[in-house]
């Protein structure tokens, strides 16, 4: 872990690194192209400067050539012009010689004072010629040409002939010459303009030879300074070039590192990859083989518990038989014997399941005010006599008489478990339970002198099948604590063991619950057989074995029992009879007792949609209210007793007597009301008289053959329990009396009267609607 860390703080480093550096490129970048930017500009304005100074030399000179010509205004114009190109030239002291500089422009201001003294040379000569121009007297010089005649050339020859030459004539004029004086004057003017003239030359030459050095020291600077520019540029090309090509392979040399880091990384994540895929892989195989293990075993269980409880329910059930019949000598011990090896059966097999429901999450807890007192006295009834029947003092002690909700099944469970194991291991002393609820927490203590546990035991003793050495002669799976453990855990409790080796355990088990509204003290009732009760009952299971115990136990009950193993043979008995509960099984291999329970509600014979039907199962999957939800009107786990049984029998039977009405919708349905009310009126009648005849004649034959007409048509209106009633009477196997035979005739006649009324107040409505 560490080195990964390393790993990617360096990789980080690497990056703000690299970051930097880009960084102080582009910004040392930036300020030497700023700088390369500043210097261009100061040499072009450089530049423009030169320019200027050239354009104003030539405009300078060029001014001075006219200088012949000059007034008072050209001199101020030329005055103007030396004073602003001495003010440019004071400006390059900075960047060349003063000396040079100062040179040119002292030759500049010399130049112009003797352009000045010309200009008055030049004036003053003009003023001598104007003098002379006023002594002298008019000199008129006159040069005349005169041209002769040509001679004409005579005849035809004459135009071929040779040109003639004229001579010209000239007269000369003698003039009249000036004053001497004024000659000599103008001369020396003119030898003074020709000294200055050429003073001027040499100046000007020694001007332009100052300009022109100056000019191409001007220009071998700009040059200068161009080739330092561009040797600059040079030198930051090449600056760039090496920080640009450093950079990029420092770069290359990231990328590198970055390169090993990430493929050594994505070799070590494609293996840490593969063997994840390996891993899970692994582990889908583990989970799919865990849960297929899982399912087999739940599927196992029950089945080794249902197929268990099967044969247990006849044994059982044959048992009490047997005990019912044999009551003398040893084969009453015998019976016992079988009666309490089922029983502890019968409770292994329910302690297993209740693991499985529990560990599997299908329990939920069923919370009801309850009393703690009656859950110690509950626990001290059961398990005091065992104690003493073992020699041990079981000591129970309530200090709370508080109602709580909670789940008092549950609750119950607990302490009868802990009880158990804490008699089952204790060979002498006693036991003792203590109950107490204080601040919202039922505490239930169970203390031993048992042979206790030792660390490496409390640490197993919780888990699931888990035996000490201790238990090894015991009775029992060895759920015992883990189904306590699994009922607390599901009530939101804990539970806390001490125990010291060969000094017993002492199990604390604390339980959060509220407080509930006061219940009234039930008194524990005991069931009572109602012999007086004609029950017809009908029961349906695909094993014989169990059938033929079911008949036997409703016959020593006083009950007729008729049983089939199959759905047919089951809707034709009811065709034929009406009984009044149905025991059916809950997995055949036909139809399960949901399927047959749906086709029963959904038929139309007999009273298939109202008898109660009860449920027989050995599965330990579903839970009596589950059975009860999907329409059963009560349930029986397999093995079950005689007394369970006609408990069962009794309750739902008596709670579901059904109270048929005549209903009139399924003859209604064919449409035409009015018409088939009447019929069925005259009809009905009509029957009814027979019936009577037939039974004033004391006609059995007749009266059967009336009752299998009758009932067809009855069983449609749901009113042919009179028919079932007399149908049973004349079938009883027995010739049947006339006092039975006459009750049974008036309640046929009885439901035909009230057949044949309401039918004439259903035809009222429709013949007035």
């Amino acid at each position: 872990m560490k080195y990964h860390w390393k790993i990617v703080t360096s990789g980080y480093l690497l990056i703000a690194l690299l970051i930097g550096g880009i960084a102080y490129t582009w910004h040392n970048e930036w300020q030497e192209v700023e700088a390369l930017e500043v210097g261009n500009q100061q040499i072009d304005e450089f530049r423009k400067e030169v320019n200027s100074i050239h354009i104003r030399l030539i405009e300078f000179s060029l001014l001075g050539e006219t200088v012949l010509d000059w007034n008072e205004t050209d001199l101020e114009n030329y005055h103007a012009q030396r004073i602003a190109l001495d003010s440019i030239l004071c400006g390059f002291n900075v960047t060349y010689p003063i000396e040079r500089v100062d040179s040119v422009r002292y030759l500049l201001e010399d130049k112009e004072r003797q352009m000045f003294q010309i200009v008055r040379l030049i004036d003053e000569q003009q003023s001598i010629n104007r003098k002379i121009a006023s002594q002298a007297p008019v000199i008129v010089q006159k040069i005349v040409q005169e041209q002769p005649k040509k001679p004409k050339r005579k005849g035809f020859l004459g135009i071929f002939g040779k040109k003639e030459e004229t001579k010209p004539t000239t007269t000369t004029t003698t003039l009249r010459s000036p004053n001497r004086s004024m000659v000599s004057e103008q001369k020396e003017q003119s030898r003074r303009l020709s000294e200055q003239a050429d003073s001027l030359a040499a100046r000007n030459a020694d001007l332009n030879r100052q300009l022109k050095g100056l000019i191409c020291q001007i220009e071998n600077k700009v040059q200068a300074d161009l080739q330092g520019r561009e040797d600059e540029i040079i030198a930051m090309r090449e600056k760039s070039f090496m920080q640009v090509g450093g950079l990029m392979g420092f770069v290359l040399l990231l990328l590198l590192i970055s390169y090993i880091i990430i493929y050594r990384d994505a070799k070590r994540i494609k293996r840490y990859k593969r063997k994840t895929t390996d891993l899970i892989w692994q582990l889908e195989q583990s989970v799919q083989w865990n849960e297929a293990l899982i399912a087999s075993r739940k599927k196992a269980v029950h089945t080794i518990t249902h197929e268990l409880r099967t044969p247990l329910t006849a044994i059982t059930g044959y048992t009490e038989l047997l005990q019912k019949e044999c009551n003398s000598g040893n084969n009453g011990q015998y019976i016992q014997s079988i009666q309490q090896s089922s029983g502890r059966m019968r409770n292994m097999l329910n302690t297993l399941l209740d693991f499985f429901r529990l560990d599997n999450g299908k329990e939920q807890p069923k919370l009801l005010p309850c009393r703690i007192s009656a859950i110690t006295h509950t626990l001290e009834t059961e398990f005091m006599p065992i104690a003493l029947n073992k020699g041990l003092s079981l000591t129970v002690r309530n200090v709370s008489d508080a109602v709580v909700l909670t789940d008092k099944e549950r609750i119950i469970q607990i302490g009868n478990n802990l009880l158990s194991n804490a008699i089952k291991f204790t060979e002498e002393g006693g036991v003792s339970l203590a109950t107490d609820y204080n601040n919202g927490i039922l505490t239930l203590v169970v203390e031993d002198t048992g042979t206790g546990m030792t660390k490496e035991e409390q640490q197993q003793v919780f888990g699931a099948f888990e035996r000490l050495s201790n238990a090894a002669a015991k009775d029992g799976f060895g759920l015992g604590l883990a189904i306590v453990h699994n009922i607390v855990t599901m009530l939101h409790g804990t539970i806390r063991l001490e125990s010291e080796k060969w000094k017993g355990s002492r199990f604390t088990v604390k339980i959060p619950m509220q407080i509930a509204e006061e219940v009234q003290d039930q008194s524990i009732q005991t069931y009572i057989r109602q012999k007086d009760r004609n029950l017809n009952i009908a029961a349906i299971d695909n094993d014989k074995v169990l059938l033929l115990m079911l008949k036997e136990m409703y016959a020593q009950e006083g009950i007729h029992c008729d049983t089939c193993t199959d759905a047919a043979e089951l809707m034709e008995m009811i065709r034929r009879k009406e009984y009044n509960l149905l025991l059916t099984d809950l997995n055949m291999p036909g139809i399960n007792g949901f399927e047959l329970l749906e086709l029963l509600r959904s038929s139309n014979i007999g009273n298939s949609q109202t008898i109660p039907v009860v449920v027989a199962t050995a599965s330990g999957s579903c839970d009596a209210e589950e059975l009860l939800e999907r329409g059963f009107a009560g349930c029986l786990f397999k093995p079950f007793s005689i007394l369970e049984l006609m408990e069962v029998s009794d309750r739902c039977a008596i709670k579901t007597t059904p109270n048929e009405k005549i209903d009139f919708s399924a003859l209604l349905s064919y449409g035409n009301e009015a018409i088939m009310l009447e019929k069925l009126i005259t009809e009905t009648e009509k029957e009814m008289q027979a019936v009577r005849d037939a039974a004033k004649e004391k006609d059995l034959q007749k009266l059967d053959a009336l009752t299998h007409h009758l009932r067809s048509s009855w069983e449609i209106l749901r009113a042919d329990q009179p028919l079932r009633v007399l149908y049973r009477v004349l079938h009883n196997g027995v010739t049947p009396d006339d006092n039975t035979i006459q009750q049974a005739v008036n309640s046929v006649l009885d439901r035909g009267a009230e057949i044949v009324q309401q039918a004439k107040e259903e035809r009222r409505k429709y013949e007035n609607g």
